[in-house]
């Protein structure tokens, strides 16, 4: 009972935390990081540095000892300048502007993030997670990379940054939040290995490309699912792995993918399949159309259509008819 309890407190302490540090929600870029949105603390060797000034001062007081008395002093002025050294460090950085190229589910979505200033800014950290990256800004912006874990397919909003640094020799950590207005386009994840192509719809074209069929073509590993039938008995026996017949025909180049005519599998499954079928038919340099309830993507090729595809794909959504 008391560790539920605890859990409890606990879980809401860390609520009331972040909202302290997320109050202002998310917001539109540019955001410049004025003395008003910094945090100051003593790093873990400034704590160690507040430890011994403090020992030197109470051995100084308690000898009377001049020369260690005006050490002592020498360094607390020293420190109120690296203070100040770092906090201007900080002060006045640019969050100008957050993009993320899409990426399949269960990938790292990476960052863009680009950061300005007027004056120089050295060391300075960017944090999403547990995950960081530093750079120097010299001139008046510099980019930095950060890989932020995709959590679900469609728009996903690009959790809070934080920006710190602890230039000159690291006594102090002055940081500052943003939770910038940016989204990053996340498409479902590819069934692997991808399956055989449907059957349904489709032209014919001037090419062609395989499919299962009934014409003996190759052996290959044996795959979850497979169908007993198709298993090669005399290979497999002569091997140590187990050998599956591949039956294919060969047929238009043209590709038809109609979601309306999967009647087996989640939604998610659906779409996973589909996200695999148009990579591999863009692989392949196949013209294909993709078609949901509400979307109609034409026979087409090429990256701006694979995007439309899949991102039609992302965004889906029962019911849906956009």
């Amino acid at each position: 009972m008391k560790t539920q309890r605890h859990s409890l407190y606990m879980r809401w302490l860390l609520k009331k935390i972040n909202q302290f540090f997320n109050r202002r929600g998310t917001e539109s870029l540019p955001v410049t990081f004025d003395w008003r949105r910094i945090y100051v603390l003593p790093s873990k060797p400034g704590l160690f540095f507040a430890t011994i000034w403090f020992l030197m001062m109470m051995a100084g007081l308690n000898f009377n000892n001049n020369m260690s008395l005006m050490l002592v002093f020498l360094l607390f002025g020293l420190a109120q300048v690296l203070l100040y050294r770092t906090f201007f460090n900080l002060r006045n950085l640019r969050l100008e502007q957050v993009t993320a190229q899409p990426a399949f589910l269960g990938e790292d979505i990476n960052l863009k993030i680009t950061v300005g200033s007027n004056d120089q800014k050295w060391q300075i950290f960017a944090v999403l997670d547990n995950t960081e990256t530093v750079s120097n800004i010299p001139d008046q912006t510099a980019q930095l990379t950060l890989p932020c874990p995709s959590i679900h397919r469609g728009w996903q909003a690009i959790p809070r940054l934080k920006f710190f640094t602890r230039y000159p020799i690291g006594l102090f950590t002055v940081w500052a939040y943003c939770i910038p207005d940016a989204k990053a386009l996340v498409y479902p994840k590819p069934e692997i290995p991808c399956p055989d192509y449907p059957h349904h719809g489709g032209a014919d074209g001037q090419q062609t490309i395989p499919i299962k069929g009934d014409e003996l073509s190759s052996i290959r590993d044996y795959r979850q699912g497979d169908p007993i039938r198709d298993i090669a008995w005399k290979k497999s026996a002569q091997s140590d792995q187990t050998w599956v017949k591949e039956f294919n025909q060969v047929r238009g180049k043209n590709l038809l993918f109609d979601y309306t005519q999967m009647d087996h599998g989640s939604l998610e499954f659906k779409l996973s399949r589909m996200t695999a079928w148009v990579l591999h038919a863009e692989h392949q340099q196949a013209e294909y159309q993709l078609v949901l309830p509400g979307f109609d993507s034409g026979m087409s090729s090429g990256q701006a259509h694979q995007h439309r595809c899949l991102q039609a794909l992302a965004l889906y959504q029962p019911g849906n008819q956009s």
